[in-house]
């Protein structure tokens, strides 16, 4: 008889995250943008060089995640804007209706509505986390120039990719990405947002782009949420409607056959 450890229970929506100051990447601030280049070029020559000798192995092109998750950013921008009532023309995210119906497009489709659900239950329970955003990762709450929204998002990221990442993490960097958003708008520099959605691309290719990759790509998230479906199908409806009906017949001839029924 062998002793099997119990299994580990994910509880959903619930892991540590705090924002603090070192979010901000202060001791990489400084980094010239060369090294990081060369840093992410190494990156791809070791992802490449793992995927052919086959070490790992995934369908979905990291360069498609990255493209679809900008696009479900701005999406997520727009909603968290809209509900705190400083959506306008002047933020500039109206291209990105069109961006859905782009290749990939239905991808994003599918997976949004999930993504902003799971967010906006995020931001529900832990309100003081996904508000002031900017305050409380950064010594100065103000937001100045992009390069701090910048700083404050990869940063994030970064730190959310130092352990092992959850569909939940991933899904909090876009509710550090509407917090942030709304910190602009409300700061008065609406202009940033474009910035953001584009450094949130950045985050995901750094950070984020191969686990979501090697998880399924986007629709993972959709498989990591959603329950099998216990609902009866029209099929199995007509099965079990046949099935009472036949064992109603069954008893009305066994009821007859011993005469404890009258039929008219």
């Amino acid at each position: 008889m062998s002793l099997q450890p119990p299994p580990d229970r994910r509880r959903k929506f619930s892991f540590p995250a705090t924002l603090h100051n070192r979010l901000l990447g202060l001791p990489e601030r400084h980094t010239p943008r060369a090294a990081k280049r060369r840093f992410s070029t190494v990156s791809d020559v070791s992802r490449k060089f793992s995927h052919t000798i086959g070490w790992r192995s995934s369908s979905v092109p990291t360069a498609d995640i990255v493209a679809q998750g900008k696009t479900m950013c701005g999406q997520y921008i727009r909603c968290r804007l809209k509900r705190s009532n400083m959506f306008n023309k002047k933020c500039g995210l109206q291209r990105l209706r069109s961006a859905i119906s782009l290749p990939g497009g239905y991808v994003v489709r599918e997976v949004f509505p999930e993504l902003l659900s799971i967010g906006q239950e995020l931001e529900r329970m832990h309100p003081e986390l996904y508000t002031g955003v900017g305050r409380q990762a950064s010594c100065t709450p103000v937001l100045a120039t992009e390069k701090a929204v910048t700083g404050v998002l990869t940063g994030v990221a970064r730190e959310l990719g130092r352990s092992d990442l959850t569909w939940p993490k991933v899904v909090s960097l876009y509710a550090v990405a509407g917090g942030l958003a709304a910190d602009c708008v409300r700061q008065g520099h609406p202009e940033f947002l474009q910035t953001l959605v584009e450094s949130m691309g950045e985050a995901l290719d750094y950070h984020v782009a191969d686990w979501i990759a090697h998880n399924g790509g986007w629709t993972g998230l959709l498989t990591y949420c959603k329950p099998g479906n216990n609902e009866i199908s029209l099929a199995g409806f007509v099965g079990l409607l046949g099935a009472a009906m036949a064992t109603v017949f069954f008893l009305f001839i066994l009821l007859r056959w011993f005469g404890r029924f009258t039929f008219f």
